[in-house]
């Protein structure tokens, strides 16, 4: 039971550090990286939702005037480094746990 809820976990915490690195790569990849290429959240097909909301109050990505949206590029690659080693970290984390359950229930 111990192991099916670290698992669980585990798996919310990567989609969730996965899917704001995804976010910058699609603004990466269609160089929206300054005011003058921003462009609406719809026509990227991202949703305004908290993972997006976080990277906006953290600067990454800046609002421009109406709905539109650019990627702070220094900001950007910062933020998904940071995120990445953060993944690393749960990982790691997360194996020392199971096999410390595994060791000693199973």
């Amino acid at each position: 039971m111990a192991i099916a809820i670290l698992s669980i976990v585990y798996l919310a915490l990567t989609y969730l550090i996965f899917k704001q690195i995804s976010f910058i790569k699609i603004f990466r990849k269609q160089r929206i990286t300054n005011p003058g290429a921003s462009r609406a959240l719809s026509s990227l097909g991202i949703k305004n939702n908290f993972l997006f909301k976080q990277l906006v109050s953290k600067n990454v990505i800046q609002h421009v005037k109406g709905e539109k949206y650019f990627l702070d590029l220094e900001n950007g690659l910062s933020f998904a480094k940071k995120r990445r080693g953060q993944f690393y970290t749960w990982t790691v984390l997360c194996l020392i746990i199971f096999f410390f359950i595994w060791n000693n229930f199973y």
